[in-house]
């Protein structure tokens, strides 16, 4: 009984990887090279699966930036429009005169806020639907591969 060495075998082991799938002895050439393909395939779509979460993460990032940008933006207005009506507030010369300006700031205040609330979720709404867009093409394209396949 013959033994091959660790050194044959590791060189047995290297020779099959390095010529691709011939070391599959006994499997006829056309499903040897159905399976390459399919390998190949793989790969590639693995590779356009990752380049839709890269792009995902940049729009994602994108909107991020837009909506901190918009916070920040209100913030300032509102901080503004206070020190205003406060200014406003203490030159009322009556009671009267300061409940009327401190409703009407108060009015405004509510508008901006529930303005801003809707402006807020449309810009989110936005980000998220060009974040998850380039992650569904890619389950979409999946789904159509999976059923093509179960055609067989």
């Amino acid at each position: 009984m013959t033994t091959k060495s660790k050194k044959t075998v590791e060189n047995d082991t290297i020779g099959d990887t390095v010529n691709g799938f011939a070391g599959l002895n006994g499997v006829n050439p056309p499903t040897l090279e159905a399976l390459q393909k399919g390998v190949e395939r793989t790969v590639e779509m693995n590779k356009e699966n990752i380049e839709a979460f890269v792009e995902s993460m940049t729009a994602a990032t994108k909107g991020l930036e837009v909506l901190g940008g918009e916070s920040l933006s209100f913030a300032k207005q509102v901080i503004e429009d206070g020190v205003k009506a406060s200014k406003g507030l203490m030159s009322a010369k009556s009671p009267q005169e300061f409940f009327t300006l401190h409703g009407d700031y108060s009015r405004s205040v509510f508008d901006q806020i529930v303005n801003q609330a809707t402006k807020v979720n449309d810009l989110g709404m936005t980000a998220m639907k060009n974040a998850y867009a380039p992650l569904n093409d890619r389950v979409t394209t999946m789904s159509k591969v999976v059923q093509k396949a179960r055609t067989f």
